[in-house]
């Protein structure tokens, strides 16, 4: 099936449900009509009978309306035998003489009598206990009636099965209309073209498929566009240091600056190394690589062990700790980075005091810095985003994709004298 046309798929499915639909529905209107034929065979003798009686009454049996290819009568008068029609029906079964008899012992107007693989039906009218008219039928009736049953329920199944397929080609050239169109928007993507807008109408499964693929098109777009920004500002972070570096060492080389002036090519050297080292933990980041096995690690150790590496590095800053004993499943190393990386830019921008407190599992960092503007909050976590002071980095992103990585929210939010970061299990 998987190499056939939806269309072809469609139809197949279609006609082989009708066919089953038909056979068991066939099979039970036989069975369910069967009685029912049978006491209309036995209603349409009665008909007869009472008109072969009234046209007996008017001197009218020669009338052709009386003509039955059904139905036949014998009419008695004494026990003679004075009319007949269509007595071959019984005959080989009875005589006129055996029927005269038989009837004699019947106790109702109606008998259904059977002979072999043959059903035959018999309908009485007594008159002036002299005459006996015997009505009488076979099962030629129930045959053709059937006969027609079957074909008028033929004809219904192949009107059906024509009209269903007939509308589902209709429909399965609409649907497949539209899935075509939007695989050419898909190959579009394929080829990098992530600027045109998928059109979406209707809403249907694949109406909610076209919208997903431009959700995901809205999105692969918004993310080149971060990709090429993150280059550029890459470039221009790089650039920097390396034109320092450049300019110190030619004039190391023509005897213009001092052999000490080498400090800073080291110190700008020590900046490349740091930007190469997170550029590499980002891209790692990206690809949720980690070969380290992840467990429960105790939050309490990583922020002492970053307090006990940053506490000198101001002065004028107080570091506040309070830390229960809160677990975070993860792997160390990845945990440190990111963690660093906050207290770090909390270290930037406080003035005074920074707060690290850990409680039931919810981390929170706060100092004492100056706002973030509410709208810089929201793209905070981009790549090389510029921050409060115009600075560019990419530290906060790969805080966030460490936090994603290991299932855990975090939110940055001012407070009544500066700036907080709250993180938490998902």
């Amino acid at each position: 099936m998987n190499k056939l046309r939806l269309s072809t798929q469609f139809y197949i499915i279609f006609t082989i449900v009708i066919l089953l639909t038909s056979l068991f529905f066939t099979l039970g209107m036989n069975y369910v009509f069967e009685d029912f034929r049978a006491e209309q065979n036995r209603d349409q003798l009665a008909t007869y009978a009472n008109n072969i009686f009234d046209a007996y009454l008017n001197q009218g049996l020669d009338s052709p309306f009386l003509r039955s290819d059904y139905n036949g009568y014998v009419i008695y008068e004494d026990g003679v035998k004075v009319y007949d029609d269509n007595f071959q029906i019984i005959d080989g079964i009875y005589t006129s003489r055996q029927l005269f008899l038989r009837m004699n012992t019947w106790l109702s107007n109606e008998k259904t009598e059977s002979f072999g693989d043959e059903t035959f039906y018999f309908h009485l009218t007594r008159f002036q206990n002299d005459v006996l008219i015997v009505s009488f039928t076979d099962s030629t009736y129930l045959e053709n009636l059937g006969t027609s049953f079957n074909v008028i329920l033929r004809i219904s199944f192949i009107s059906l099965v024509l009209l269903g397929n007939t509308t589902i080609l209709v429909w399965s050239r609409i649907i497949l209309d539209r899935i075509r169109k939007l695989q050419g928007e898909v190959t579009k993507l394929s080829a990098n073209n992530y600027h045109e807008p998928i059109e979406v109408v209707g809403e249907d499964e694949i109406s909610e498929l076209a919208r997903r693929i431009e959700n995901m098109r809205k999105e692969i777009e918004s993310n080149e566009k971060t990709k090429q920004e993150m280059i550029q500002n890459i470039s221009h972070d790089f650039k920097t240091p390396i034109a320092v570096i450049q300019s110190y060492a030619e004039a190391i080389r023509d005897g213009i600056a001092d052999i000490q002036d080498t400090t800073i090519i080291t110190k700008q050297a020590d900046i490349l190394n740091h930007k190469v080292k997170q550029l590499i933990e980002l891209t790692k980041l990206e690809h949720n690589v980690t070969e380290q096995e992840r467990t429960d690690i105790s939050i309490r150790e990583v922020i002492q062990h970053i307090y006990d590496q940053q506490k000198f590095r101001r002065d004028d800053v107080l570091f506040t700790l309070e830390l229960d004993q809160s677990t975070y499943y993860g792997v160390y190393d990845y945990f440190f980075s990111a963690f660093s990386n906050i207290v770090d830019n909390m270290l930037r921008y406080a003035v005074s005091k920074i707060t690290i407190t850990l409680k039931n599992n919810v981390l929170t960092f706060e100092n004492d810095g100056e706002h973030i503007e509410e709208s810089m909050i929201q793209t905070l976590f981009k790549p090389y985003e510029k921050g409060p002071k115009g600075q560019f980095g990419l530290g906060l992103s790969i805080v966030k994709r460490t936090m994603d990585l290991f299932q855990l929210s975090i939110e940055v939010y001012n407070t009544n004298d500066g700036v907080g970061f709250t993180i938490k299990p998902l």
